[in-house]
């Protein structure tokens, strides 16, 4: 997108560059929301910039009584508050202005900027809790609607439903920051008592969530309500422990499945953590208590 070669005041050129911060390129994105994912992440988990994110969307719905599609930039302009110098007529321009820190989305602070080189114009979108898990943005993919093409995706969601190429993560946008980023995923979540108990509950599978986003693509929401995906995470993270602490080595790292090998290391190390059973590789009621202190011992130094 461009804009019209003519002499403009400051003020209208200060409002036609805010026009400008598009995103994706000439084409509109269809929608490709899956009805799945409409809801809310909430929790213990969710920064205070998650909560301005969603203050701001039940606020503008919609962008200027239309629809926030290819409007990413300005997106993170208006609700990042972003100083003028930082504005920029596209995502992809904004992207060459800013100091990329990784891209290793996982590794993203609160507040970070993340970048994608699709189309002409490219898009950006403002993490909300680290991690790359819940990343604020303008356009129709998105696993969480908040309104007309605004709401939220994660950095390997969004990727995947487009096939944008991810470029990285930033703190800065142009050399504009989010006010009160940098924070590390989970920051605000206290410790599970399940590392001592063995007994499963809220912070736990928040705590699960929180470091399934960050380290094996959890796209779920951070609500502290164990399923599937949530359990297969729990499976991973687990395995991961007893992987450090020696061998045999499990898969169930990698693909979240329990085995023989699985439960034999986790009685063999659940000697440290109360039980007292056979190292039969067969689970019952004390393995599984036993795996759930492993697993709480693991998220409480996850971050």
């Amino acid at each position: 997108m461009r804009a019209n070669r003519k002499t403009w005041s400051p003020a209208l050129l200060v409002s036609a560059v805010l026009l400008l911060a598009a995103c994706g390129g000439n084409v509109v994105e269809e929608s490709s929301l899956e009805a799945s994912g409409i809801g809310t992440v909430e929790g213990e988990a969710n920064s205070p910039i998650y909560d301005r994110a969603r203050a701001y969307a039940a606020a503008n719905p919609k962008r200027d009584g239309g629809s926030w599609n290819q409007w990413c930039g300005s997106l993170m302009v208006r609700f990042g508050q972003l100083p003028d110098s930082a504005v920029r007529p596209t995502a992809i321009e904004a992207y060459r202005a800013s100091r990329i820190v990784s891209t290793n989305a996982s590794t993203a602070l609160i507040g970070a900027f993340h970048w994608w080189d699709i189309g002409s114009a490219g898009h950006v979108g403002a993490d909300l809790n680290g991690g790359g898990g819940t990343v604020f943005m303008a356009t129709y993919n998105l696993s969480q609607s908040w309104g007309d093409a605004i709401g939220v995706n994660s950095v390997s969601g969004y990727s995947s439903k487009t096939g944008a190429r991810y470029l990285g993560w930033s703190m800065d946008y142009a050399g504009g920051r989010i006010a009160g980023g940098g924070g590390s995923p989970g920051g605000s979540l206290p410790q599970t008592s399940t590392e001592f108990d063995g007994i499963p509950g809220e912070i736990y599978y928040k705590r699960i969530q929180t470091v399934g986003q960050r380290d094996f693509g959890y796209t779920g929401p951070i609500d502290g309500v164990t399923g599937p995906n949530t359990e297969k995470v729990r499976v991973r993270i687990t395995a991961r422990e007893l992987n450090n602490r020696g061998g045999p080595r499990t898969s169930a790292q990698e693909d979240g499945i329990p085995g023989a090998i699985y439960w034999t290391r986790v009685q063999t190390v659940g000697r440290s953590f109360g039980y007292t059973g056979p190292i039969d590789g067969v689970p019952g009621p004390a393995t599984y208590k036993a795996e759930h202190r492993i697993c709480g011992y693991a998220v409480n130094r996850a971050f």
